[in-house]
Formats: C-alpha cells, sequence, structure tokens
C-alpha cells in the first residue's frame, strides 16, 4: 500500500525536537555552503577581507583569510595574534583590508636575498 500522507503530515508524525534538529542541521549545512561560496567569490575577484600582521624579528609579513566580511576578520584576528605571540616575534602593525595575497607569508629577509642577488644586480627597472 502506497504512503499517501503529504510532507506535512509526515513531519507533524515525527517527533518535533527530531524534527528541529534535523532542520537545524539542514540550515547550518546551508549557511556554512553559502558562506564558503560567497568568500570564494570574494578572493577570486580580490575584494575579500583579509588580516595582515607585520612582525619584526622575524621581519614577516603574515597573511589571514580570506573573510567575507571586515567584522569576520576582525573577530578571527585576536587567534592569530595569539598563534603569532608564541614564536615572540616584535608585532608591528595589524591591518584589516580587502586585497589578493600572492603569499600568505612573506619574510622579508628572504625578499631581500632575492633582490641583493648577483643575478638580479645589474637588471634595471
Amino acid at each position: 500500500m502506497l504512503n499517501t500522507a503529504s510532507p506535512k503530515q509526515r513531519l507533524k508524525a515525527l517527533n518535533p525536537r527530531f524534527s528541529f534538529k534535523l532542520f537545524q542541521a539542514i540550515l547550518n549545512n546551508f549557511l556554512e555552503n553559502t558562506g564558503e561560496l560567497i568568500t570564494s567569490y570574494l578572493e577570486q575577484t580580490g575584494t575579500a577581507w583579509w588580516v595582515e600582521i607585520i612582525t619584526k624579528k622575524p621581519d614577516c609579513t603574515y597573511y589571514f583569510g580570506p573573510f567575507a566580511s571586515h567584522r569576520e576578520a576582525q573577530v578571527s584576528q585576536l587567534g592569530y595574534i595569539e598563534d603569532l605571540e608564541r614564536e615572540r616575534p616584535q608585532l608591528i602593525a595589524i591591518e584589516i583590508k580587502q586585497c589578493q595575497p600572492k603569499e600568505l607569508t612573506i619574510f622579508e629577509d628572504e625578499w631581500k636575498d632575492k633582490v641583493d642577488s648577483p643575478s638580479l644586480q645589474g637588471m634595471s627597472a
């Protein structure tokens, strides 16, 4: 025999607590996937938000992100600062900005070594 109950009737027959948890799980999954799609689009267009942290000793620039909003980056920055402080650098600057970093960690010493290399010294801009 076919089940002729409507979807609404079948939902009522379920335990209300179970149906709420199921709805909550579906909604959370939808929001998470939508957020990832938005962030991916913003990153591709160069309009995603990033936390930029510049340190001394080591001389580095770190990028953390991408984020869909300035607020989301702002809320997350404290965790990144705490992680970096374990390495005991001197924090110089923290900025939240829209950009599209080519590298997530830039070591200034490596950059200087590349610029000072003999193969680049004879080149001019």
